[in-house]
């Protein structure tokens, strides 16, 4: 008698990445419980853990587990390597801020860690309900994050917005994922794809719950007009956390959007899901950089900045049953990880009272003051711009390529003149590094190696892939190729 019937051989082994954060969490609180000397040493020992993920996700076997709901393929491995890139250069950049506010504690790398395993369950899902579970464990991490800093009310409150959206969020997610259940019979992917396929037919329960997906979804990746609660989260959270939750959540969440969407595409004359994608990506690029042109806050600029970027990855989700449009959008997730969390990573350096916005005057001067963060910030705008040779060029570069290539013309022109516009905004950044002089007021940078060692990794990254992108995009495209929809 078969008494486990969803624990395929080597179960363990594909789930070996999960485990190993799993434990390196659990062992940290222990640790610092036990010996509170060590905490100067935490950091370095979640460093460590994630390098250990990394070798780690090497030795996973792909294929499908517990009973076809966990795959674990080429391109869920290249998210991977994005989720665990993003908390390696949140876990460096946070060393110095959380020194600096007396914040240090083994629980803030610990929920880190744990984010991350919800992150891989999201995008290893083959059930609508695996992904709603790795996406309920991020949340509850994203929560307790966004409030860490308990002493400023900011903070607090950025804590609150998210929880109160977030619920709100996955409510609608899950009556989608209801709404499919009741119409199918099931919330396995492959079983909703082969059931749309051989019906033909897109029910009004299968409509409306793409619509409460979708919104949903829009939600967690602030697609404009779901937005709302971003900039002002973003603007209260330590700022090491609002890296975080700038990048790596909405790479986990596009990765489960790839497979949903791709399960409708039989249906698309029925049910128009293109045209949905493409009213969210235009209006999340045109109010993202638009609004963005007014903000002086950093954190706030580079919220709606992040609008913006989302959309722009949404324009290839309008073509994912091309490869190349899963490696475009692969590439940039990686991309956006290296420059954004790069961006908020040198304001994170910024010594000053957290309960003030880090405006622009804050940064007056710094290309002369501190002649490498502001090479660094000043790289991290170029690239955000899209300005050869960097990392953040070529990949717009594939996303427009894929969606002309697709038909898409308008949204494509749509993409290139809002992302001209951002040239502004980003270059005022640079503007004021290198062109405005900084008065008795300017905060001082409070810097360390494992700061400097970050900016450095994710300077390198752009521009290695701005310059010689092409190993990352065959991989990715290789990937996508054995992507099981």
């Amino acid at each position: 008698m078969n008494l486990n019937p969803l624990l395929e051989p080597l179960w363990v082994n594909a789930i070996l990445p999960e485990i190993v954060l799993s434990v390196a969490g659990m062992a940290l609180i222990m640790l610092e419980a036990m010996f509170p000397k060590i905490r100067d040493g935490l950091a370095p020992l979640t460093v460590i853990a994630l390098i250990a993920t990394l070798f780690a996700e090497t030795m996973v076997a792909a294929g499908s587990f517990f009973g076809g709901s966990y795959e674990i393929s080429q391109i869920t491995q290249i998210f991977d390597f994005a989720f665990i890139l993003a908390a390696l250069l949140v876990t460096m950049l946070s060393r110095e801020y959380l020194n600096r506010e007396q914040l240090e504690g083994a629980e803030y790398y610990a929920l880190i860690l744990w984010g991350t395993v919800g992150m891989m369950m999201m995008g290893k899902g083959l059930d609508l309900l695996v992904v709603i579970l790795g996406l309920e464990m991020l949340s509850i991490c994203i929560f307790a994050l966004l409030g860490y800093h308990r002493r400023i009310p900011v903070s607090n409150e950025s804590s609150l917005k998210y929880f109160l959206m977030g619920a709100f969020a996955t409510g609608f997610i899950l009556y989608g994922t209801a709404l499919f259940y009741g119409a199918t019979g099931t919330t396995r992917i492959p079983d909703l794809a082969n059931h749309i396929s051989t019906s033909g037919v897109a029910s009004p329960m299968i409509t409306i719950g793409f619509v409460l997906l979708m919104a949903g979804v829009g939600f967690k990746l602030a697609l404009a007009p779901f937005h709302g609660w971003a900039p002002d989260v973003y603007q209260g959270a330590p700022t090491p956390v609002a890296a975080w939750l700038s990048v790596a959540p909405k790479a986990a969440t596009l990765l489960a959007l790839i497979r949903i969407i791709s399960v409708l595409l039989p249906v698309e004359t029925l049910l128009p899901s293109t045209t949905i994608i493409a009213a969210l990506s235009v209006l999340s690029m045109v109010i993202g950089n638009f609004v963005a042109i007014a903000q002086r806050d950093l954190k706030r600029m580079l919220a709606y900045s992040g609008i913006a970027h989302v959309g722009y990855m949404m324009i290839a989700m309008m073509s994912v049953s091309r490869d190349d449009a899963v490696a475009a959008i692969s590439v940039y997730a990686i991309t956006y990880a290296f420059m954004n969390i790069g961006a908020f990573g040198v304001i994170s350096l910024l010594d000053k009272n957290q309960n003030d916005p880090q405006t622009l005057h804050d940064i007056a001067g710094l290309g002369f003051r501190r002649p490498f963060y502001g090479l660094a910030l000043g790289l991290f705008m170029f690239s955000l711009a899209g300005i050869p040779p960097t990392a953040g060029f070529v990949s717009k570069f594939y996303i427009f390529k894929v969606a002309i290539e697709s038909g898409h013309l308008r949204i494509a022109l749509i993409g290139i003149l809002t992302s001209i516009v951002s040239v502004y905004y980003y270059l005022r950044v640079v503007y004021y590094l290198y062109m405005k002089e900084g008065d008795a007021q300017s905060p001082e940078l409070a810097t360390g190696i494992f700061s400097v060692g970050a900016l450095v990794i994710a300077c390198v990254g752009i521009l290695v892939i701005g310059i010689y992108p092409t190993p990352l995009f065959r991989t990715a495209l290789n990937a996508a190729q054995n992507l099981l929809r």
